[in-house]
């Protein structure tokens, strides 16, 4: 069991909240899938696509003495919060820290595992039980401690969502009683999922021009540890450009106050190297801008981002 590969259920995506009473709601945490497996005192860490990610977060080599058991494999989503709510981009300078860096990081950006299902417990498997008696097994036999939660169940599935949508957070994932648990990554429409537009604050670092004209931002976010650049306040990286949302003369507007803040390098430490028929200038990032997006792209861009009016 230890070293088996499961690949996590997953769930299906729906735009519209589906109402039933024959489900459950959980909160959807902009974070890391990740399945937690425990023998004795070991613990293996694996991720959504099998990859091995037990070096990556020592904290959770305590696993075993939290769980009542010998044995066991969780699952559930890796979080690291800023500003008191989980931020994938946050979470992903832990994923993607080298070696070197991790002990430091584990105290700057710690993470808490969020679990919400349990496949396995001293050598039987749980898979074909129903989803609500997994829950009772998982509350029965996990200590919660300052890293590791229980992720709470709730009935009414609207109230979730508008409380989700009022804190910024990602969304919900239905999931529906009496259910199995059924390994990807097909997804399964036991579970289902439904977003929420999110926001976020973005330091712009730069303009394009197109024909000569201002075009649109280029937005980046402050690189929480990393060292400052020399001769910068401020070391950003670059999280895509956006103009949906601004007039053309709020665009003047920035173009004006890039020149008279004008930068000779990068204040970016992953700067877009070309833009297709765009030309790029630097700014001092100075000023933020409020950014409505639909999702983390795998290389930490925005998904469709636009300006939220001034």
């Amino acid at each position: 069991m230890f070293e088996q590969k499961v690949f996590p259920m997953e769930p299906q995506a729906k735009s519209v909240l589906i109402e039933d009473n024959s489900y459950y709601y959980q909160v959807k945490w902009d974070g890391i899938r990740l399945l937690a497996f425990g023998e004795d005192t070991k613990t293996r860490l694996q991720g959504r696509s099998l990859k091995d990610k037990t070096g990556l977060y020592p904290e959770l080599a305590v696993l075993p003495e939290l769980v009542k058991g010998k044995s066991f494999i969780l699952d559930g989503e890796l979080v690291a919060l800023k500003e008191k709510r989980p931020s994938f981009y946050t979470v992903m300078q832990r994923e993607r820290a080298s070696s070197s860096n991790i002990s430091r990081l584990v105290k700057l950006l710690p993470v808490d595992y969020m679990v919400f299902d349990i496949l396995f417990l001293d050598g039987t498997w749980l898979l074909n039980k129903p989803w609500e008696v997994r829950q009772e097994i998982l509350k029965k036999n996990i200590i919660e401690n300052e890293s590791l939660h229980l992720t709470p169940n709730y009935k009414d599935g609207r109230g979730l969502l508008q409380a989700v949508r009022e804190l910024g957070m990602e969304g919900i994932v239905a999931k529906k009683i009496g259910s199995p648990y059924i390994p990807g990554p097909r997804k399964s429409s036991y579970w289902l999922k439904t977003k929420v537009e999110q926001t976020l604050e973005a330091y712009v670092g730069g303009l394009t021009l197109k024909d000569s004209r201002p075009a649109s931002l280029l937005l980046g976010l402050d690189e929480d540890g990393s060292v400052e650049m020399p001769g910068l306040e401020k070391r950003l990286r670059y999280i895509g450009s956006a103009s949906s949302g601004l007039k053309e003369k709020e665009l003047e507007d920035w173009y004006r106050w890039s020149r008279e803040n004008s930068l000779s390098v990068s204040p970016f430490i992953n700067p877009p190297s070309s833009l297709p028929g765009r030309k790029l200038l630097w700014m001092e990032p100075l000023r933020k801008v409020k950014i409505i997006y639909n999702e983390w792209t795998p290389d930490l861009k925005l998904r469709a981002p636009r300006l939220v009016p001034s």
